[in-house]
């Protein structure tokens, strides 16, 4: 365990971009921003508007949260399992935390090798999932007990995105609202043949960074072309360093259901914040 328990890069929100962003941009979005919030305050309120206490419920064992839940197994190497939740609805302050688990399962015809990677990776994936949801729970308790009079909301959900003969993908959201939100997501996406993580070079070879980067600038000019409505940081004359350049080494991606890599961005990272989080299919040329 000792090797996955090294620091995890988290993401940081540049600071003062909204400030910074020519105000009739950011007027012109509010009401499309709006809508985003509403879509995740949405699934905060429908939950825990059941709830008037804080309700934590413990690590349970793989199997004994499979059963409560009666959760099916999805697919026939991997299953997800909710191991815990934390509910919140005191009126300023309100949460909704389903923290799932990757549960490696015996496939047919999955060798001994793929099958004992594949435990391997599931932990480490459990880790960091733990490690990031822990996180935003203990920082939205200390703010509901500093600031009584505050506001506070966050979420913590998953979904599967992909899950077939070849590919396992899971989508962790974590949105963390105060005034105004902040949506991020993590992705996880497991080769069930190897059993191993998958990871950008092994789809576009060790240049994998230049080649994803120059596909999604050319993708960002051609949307801002034919939607007025929308605007990346790119060719940006003025505040250049706002401008994208190059995709993270340890970028976030996922393969979806066509089997293509899908680069995601989080708010701020690309775009202005009314964008919200933002994605882009790379084709493996």
């Amino acid at each position: 365990m000792e090797r996955w328990k090294k620091e995890y890069d988290r993401i940081v929100v540049p600071e003062n971009l909204k400030e910074k962003m020519e105000e009739a941009v950011m007027r012109a979005k509010e009401t499309r921003k709006r809508a985003r919030r509403y879509k995740m305050y949405r699934y905060v309120g429908s939950a825990a508007a059941v709830f008037a206490i804080l309700l934590i419920l413990p690590n349970t064992s793989r199997t004994a949260a499979a059963a409560m839940q009666q959760i099916p197994v999805l697919g026939d190497f991997f299953k997800v399992v909710t191991i815990r939740e934390y509910q919140v609805d005191e009126g300023r302050y309100q949460a909704d935390v389903k923290v799932p688990e990757v549960v490696p399962e015996e496939g047919d015809g999955v060798s001994e090798e793929a099958a004992e990677q594949a435990k391997e990776t599931a932990e480490a994936i459990n880790f960091d999932i733990q490690k990031v949801t822990d996180e935003l729970i203990n920082e939205f308790k200390s703010t509901m007990e500093e600031f009584e009079d505050g506001y506070g909301d966050i979420l913590i959900d998953s979904e599967v995105l992909t899950d077939d003969e070849k590919w396992f993908s899971l989508d962790l959201v974590l949105y963390q609202g105060a005034g105004s939100g902040y949506e991020q997501h993590r992705h996880y996406t497991i080769d069930k043949k190897t059993g191993k993580r998958a990871e950008l070079s092994e789809f576009f070879g060790e240049d994998y960074v230049n080649k994803i980067s120059e596909q999604i600038k050319t993708q960002m000019r051609q949307r801002m072309a034919e939607d007025e409505n929308l605007t990346y940081w790119i060719d940006n004359e003025d505040i250049p360093e706002w401008n994208f350049e190059a995709i993270a080494e340890n970028q976030d991606f996922y393969v979806n259901k066509n089997g293509k890599v899908v680069i995601c961005f989080n708010e701020y990272e690309v775009a202005p914040g009314y964008m919200g989080c933002v994605e882009f299919i790379v084709e493996n040329e």
